[in-house]
């Protein structure tokens, strides 16, 4: 297959950064925004509301996109997917954190919101709105933080190369 010259290299490092910045900024907004602590029910929903916002518009497609320019740099450059150690590891947390995301904290976010819509200022002391309040901020914090742990080893590529 043929591989990328100097100058699509270089392009195809600008996009998948930019696409990074928005996954991570998304995933860092997001553990902010579960920071918050709403006054009223309508606030609660608000928050919940802008979290699925954030996760629709940035992490979500910065995600899809992080993977898609990955694919794109094992493919047409050098790199490829498993040569490197540190390449594999960046593919197996990636996908982890995507699959974790989508199938256990998303469905958590959706009913959050669907909680705090329903029942407003009552909802504060609904057992499975707190749960998964207390879950997704958890959660959130873990996952800017592995992703900046990402971020770190595609600047450091530790570990050798694969025999």
């Amino acid at each position: 297959m043929k591989k990328l010259g100097a100058k699509g290299i270089k392009v195809l490092k600008t996009c998948h950064l930019l696409v990074v910045m928005i996954w991570v900024v998304g995933v860092a907004a997001m553990a902010i925004i579960n920071l918050i602590t709403p006054q009223s029910g309508d606030e609660l929903y608000m928050t919940f509301y802008i979290s699925r916002l954030v996760d629709d518009t940035l992490v979500i497609p910065g995600a899809i996109l992080t993977i898609i320019t990955a694919i794109v740099y094992g493919a047409f450059t050098n790199w490829g997917f498993f040569k490197h150690r540190w390449i594999t590891v960046k593919w197996i947390v990636s996908i982890l954190v995507i699959v974790v995301g989508t199938f256990y904290f998303s469905p958590k976010l959706d009913s959050s919101l669907e909680i705090a819509n329903e029942l407003r200022d009552t909802a504060f002391t609904n057992p499975e709105l707190i749960w998964n309040h207390q879950v997704s901020l958890i959660g959130a914090f873990v996952q800017a933080s592995v992703l900046i742990f990402l971020v770190v080893i595609s600047v450091f590529k530790p570990w050798k190369k694969k025999r």
